[in-house]
């Protein structure tokens, strides 16, 4: 049993955390001020962040503090007695994986700011210099709530004195994402009453009580008129070549060696493979994937391999591919993971030479499971491609 758990708690670790509008974090670390001969890591640091991860490059306000140690030999008089640091600054922050299908995301950061140099609340002894800096780190979402984040930084004083030449800062903290994006609400406005909404309407000022098509138009006046209805009978398919040998001396119309007085599909082409009652065999494909993943597994290749092969030989048969998954994660990751995983097969069997065209991949996300998701083999079976295989309706005529 706690080998079960400890398993399920590595499975649950791989999952996505979904991404939040803001976050706000929380570091601490060591600055490093004088940089020649050696890094020195001594001077403690404490951080607060905010972000805002509405955009690709996401901007974040930083204030900093270092508490300076043997400063006496970095400063000329009268700074002499300087013992902190005070930085704010803005930053541009673009993460790499920042797709909701990776829980580490690398960053990079670059920004400006204000530092002020001071000693205590003496209000004399203290100076203030703009600096640049670049930077990056890991962040690591724990969940959909909180995250780790290590990051380094190299900072450059924009002018001041001659000593102050750059700054190194370490830092590892916490971020914490709130917030919810909002979706956006349909325009559902219909001025004119008629039950087409305006974006739609292409004839918006329809007098009320006028009846319209879909596009918000009046339809045109019904005219009373005998139609006779002609029963057309679809056109004879014609066998008389090479292609379609006579495979039984009984009548037998679309030569799939089925007797037409038992044949229940009598327009199959001939080079479709049929059952006993001459309809078009079906075939099945099932197969499962690795927690978090999409990627076809090397033991599932051969069956995919076998169910191409029944698909070129049965030209006729449309394939609709659906993913599933089990149910931990978000909704929206579930159903995004879903379909991943039905297009890496249906990617697959287009490689093995299956037209595209009769090829269709849905996710069907966690709603459709097979087994229960409370345990780990449960999980394992929901975390599926299935598929379903449909011939065009004239072959289904006079099928029971």
């Amino acid at each position: 049993m706690k080998k079960l758990l400890a398993v399920s708690i590595l499975l649950s670790s791989l999952l996505v955390a979904s991404q939040r509008p803001y976050e706000f974090g929380l570091t601490v670390g060591a600055t490093s001020i004088e940089n020649e001969d050696s890094i020195k890591l001594d001077n403690p640091t404490v951080g607060f962040s905010f972000q805002m991860n509405k955009t690709d490059v996401k901007p974040r306000f930083d204030i900093e503090y270092a508490s300076l140690n043997d400063t006496d030999e970095l400063f000329s008089d009268p700074r002499k007695n300087t013992d902190s640091l005070l930085r704010t600054s803005i930053n541009g922050v673009y993460e790499f994986n920042d797709d909701n299908m990776h829980r580490l995301l690398p960053y990079i950061l670059a920004g400006a700011g204000y530092e002020r140099v001071g000693h205590g609340t003496k209000k004399y002894a203290f100076d203030s210099n703009p600096f640049v800096q670049l930077g990056g780190g890991l962040k690591y979402n724990i969940n959909d709530k909180v995250a780790t984040r290590f990051e380094l930084k190299a900072l450059q004083i924009v002018g001041g004195d001659k000593e102050e030449k750059n700054e190194i800062i370490a830092l590892l903290g916490l971020s914490f994402p709130f917030g919810t994006f909002e979706e956006p609400k349909p325009d559902i406005t219909d001025s004119d009453g008629d039950g087409v909404m305006d974006a739609l309407d292409k004839c918006p000022n329809t007098p009320k009580g006028t009846k319209v098509d879909g596009s918000g138009c009046k339809l045109p006046e019904m005219v009373n008129k005998t139609v006779v209805q002609k029963v057309i009978e679809p056109a004879p398919m014609s066998f008389d070549n090479e292609e379609c040998p006579i495979k039984t001396d009984l009548p037998d119309r679309d030569r799939d060696g089925v007797e037409d007085s038992i044949d229940q599909c009598p327009n199959t082409p001939c080079d479709f493979s049929v059952d006993k009652k001459g309809c078009p065999l079906k075939a099945i494909l099932r197969i499962h994937f690795d927690t978090a993943k999409w990627d076809i597994r090397p033991e599932s290749l051969p069956k995919v391999e076998k169910f191409a092969e029944f698909l070129i030989k049965n030209k006729g048969s449309l394939v609709r591919i659906e993913g599933h998954t089990d149910s931990r994660g978000s909704d929206n990751y579930n159903m995004v993971l879903s379909k991943k995983r039905a297009e890496s097969v249906r990617k697959k069997l287009i490689e093995l030479g299956v037209s595209p065209s009769r090829l269709t991949a849905v996710g069907k996300g966690e709603k459709e499971p097979i087994a229960t998701n409370k345990t780990a083999e449960g999980m394992a079976k929901n975390r599926r491609i299935e598929v379903h295989l449909t011939y065009p309706t004239e072959l289904q005529k006079g099928r029971n």
